[in-house]
């Protein structure tokens, strides 16, 4: 498969899982640091999710400097 392809597919997966996580998980708070942080156990797993689309796109960036500066050699 085409890496543009793999990439729109990469990051349409990943806001799926997001809206999935949205509409079936509870918004009970998580208590984080003996309860002074506290995040909803849905707003954390899209937050965890976010992170592994940013690393994705920053990923493709990667490849694509990559390939420009390869073929300036």
């Amino acid at each position: 498969m085409e890496q543009g392809k793999r990439f729109w597919l990469a990051l349409g997966m990943y806001s799926v899982l997001a809206m999935l996580a949205w509409a079936t998980m509870s918004s009970e708070p998580l208590g984080i640091a003996d309860g002074r942080i506290s995040i909803s156990f849905r707003g954390f797993t899209v937050a965890v999710l976010g992170v592994f689309a940013m690393r994705t796109v920053l990923h493709r960036r990667a490849e694509r400097i990559r390939a420009e500066s390869g073929q300036q050699d």
